[in-house]
């Protein structure tokens, strides 16, 4: 497959979840960090919760760092009914 192949794939993964968070509420940002992250982010602050903004970037960190990969987060999406199935075909 080469190096090139991989980064293609790469850069389609990226795009495909920039499509999928974009389905995601609060409260399956939130769930998505519990089962799949196995971590929530620690507020900072006196803040009693993080904007949607700020879940989505520490989401996006989590991935970067290799915490979860794209087919998790894809799988996460179909079984909690946000996305369907054929989302991506």
């Amino acid at each position: 497959m080469g190096l090139f192949g991989r980064s293609k794939k790469k850069d389609e993964s990226l795009e495909q979840l920039k499509s999928l968070l974009d389905k995601f509420e609060y409260v399956d940002l939130e769930n998505l960090c519990t089962s799949v992250i196995g971590k929530n982010p620690e507020l900072i602050g006196n803040k009693e919760r993080m904007s949607k903004t700020e879940m989505l970037d520490y989401v996006w960190d989590q991935y970067h760092g290799g915490k979860f990969n794209f087919d998790q987060a894809k799988d996460f999406a179909i079984k909690q009914g946000i996305i369907p199935q054929n989302f991506f075909d």
